[in-house]
């Protein structure tokens, strides 16, 4: 159980922290205006842990291979924290989705453990694609959908014209919406989008859920020197910079929406 107990640590240590300022900093974290009675990504300034790290709040994803690329962050309510949600915006996303009615895409939450012979294995939770709902623009308190588990051309069609969207592809309307991902809690570490046509996965890609630790050569160690969660890091390309904590933290909120 250790790398479980390490890896949940992580995720909690630096939330548990977060909600502290939050309830701590008076005006220097006070929600915008406009974020009061809605649903709105990370509101706080730039978070070190008690232990030194800084806190990422928001992640991104990219693959070339049937491109899909995009952004995750950390998701408030009325300012207030919301621990079992995040928010995704696809930045580039296969045509496919536009083009054939049978392309779909999911989402699947994922986590790696230490299983009965002692070795890190990896859990997906492929029996249960994760629910999601859109919101508009930024985030608003008025869902524009329903809790659904796949997403088509048809679906996309339907919400567009409902809300007067706007727009021709799907590209236009995940620029108009954000995605809100619910029950992501603190068992996952991190989502799988899987681009379907029928039963034929045409590509997917993987992120780390927020919040992480945005220097990645903390990350790494503090999950058991996992490569194959580190290799989602968004600046494990970059772990040879020198920065410091306040520095990764301060260019994580680059991936912020």
């Amino acid at each position: 159980m250790k790398a479980q107990l390490k890896t949940r640590t992580a995720r909690i240590t630096g939330l548990g922290l977060l909600l502290t300022l939050l309830s701590a900093c008076g005006a220097e974290v006070t929600p915008r205006a406009a974020s009061l009675y809605s649903g709105s990504g990370p509101i706080s300034s730039t978070i070190i842990s008690s232990s030194g790290d800084g806190v990422a709040e928001c992640t991104s994803f990219d693959t070339t291979t049937t491109r899909l690329a995009g952004r995750v962050t950390t998701y408030y309510y009325n300012g207030v924290l919301q621990e079992d949600k995040v928010r995704m915006r696809f930045t580039s996303i296969a045509d496919t989705l536009d083009s054939k009615s049978s392309v779909y895409l999911q989402v699947f939450r994922w986590r790696r453990f230490v299983n009965a012979s002692g070795q890190l294995d990896t859990e997906i939770d492929s029996a249960n694609p994760v629910q999601f709902r859109f919101e508009k623009g930024t985030g608003s308190s008025d869902a524009i959908s329903d809790y659904m588990t796949s997403l088509n051309s048809a679906q996309i069609a339907s919400i567009r014209t409902a809300q007067s969207l706007g727009g021709t592809t799907a590209l236009d309307f995940f620029s108009k919406t954000t995605m809100v991902l619910n029950a992501v809690d603190y068992k996952w570490q991190a989502l799988k989008v899987v681009l379907y046509d029928g039963t034929t996965v045409l590509g997917q890609v993987d992120m780390l859920i927020p919040t992480v630790q945005a220097n990645p050569n903390r990350y790494y160690s503090s999950h058991d020197s996992d490569t194959v969660l580190a290799q989602l890091h968004p600046f494990w390309s970059q772990r040879t910079k020198s920065q410091t904590e306040t520095q990764w933290a301060t260019q994580a909120k680059s991936f912020c929406f």
